[in-house]
């Protein structure tokens, strides 16, 4: 290749690849980053509260095999509650993973749209917006599994139920 061949791609690639537009690009994707970090703490609160109530199902459905046939009626509605709240957990994970593949597609739209020079504005709110939608709605399944397993406490020690 020629020296004027060589100069002529360098200032081609130096136009397309601005550095202010590259600062910009990464400036863009650091707050989907950061939303990667907060969901991935919420994912691991999640697994840590299915983990327990994994546990507390086993060893409620041991004490049933062993309890005599009056008390199974108490053991069985538990086991129906820890079985609805593993439910909502694994739906809340679920929506949070979501929400983390969302935004890593997200990045990668930044990036390609730099690369290859097009306008994805559009797509990249889209994905940004469903990717927070899922994020709130794994909150709203996660407050109210919360609520769910209160109201279970107070059942098992015989207060009146929690507003």
């Amino acid at each position: 290749m020629s020296h004027a061949v060589l100069v002529t791609a360098r200032t081609h690639l130096m136009e397309q690849f601005d550095p202010n537009s590259i600062l910009d690009l990464i400036q863009a994707a650091v707050a989907p980053v950061v939303l990667i970090s907060g969901v991935g703490l919420l994912l691991l609160t999640l697994s840590n509260r299915l983990g327990r109530i994994v546990d507390r199902t086993r060893l409620v459905a041991s004490e049933r095999k062993q309890a005599e046939q009056g008390a199974h009626a108490d053991l069985d509605a538990q086991l129906a509650i820890l079985g609805r709240r593993a439910r909502m957990i694994r739906l809340a994970l679920a929506l949070s993973a979501s929400a983390v593949g969302l935004t890593g597609l997200l990045i990668a739209a930044l990036f390609l749209a730099l690369l290859l020079g097009r306008n994805a504005t559009l797509l990249c709110t889209g994905l940004f917006v469903t990717a927070l939608l899922c994020v709130v709605s794994a909150m709203w399944v996660f407050v109210a599994e919360l609520r769910i397993s209160l109201t279970a406490l107070d059942v098992a020690v015989g207060r009146p139920f929690s507003s």
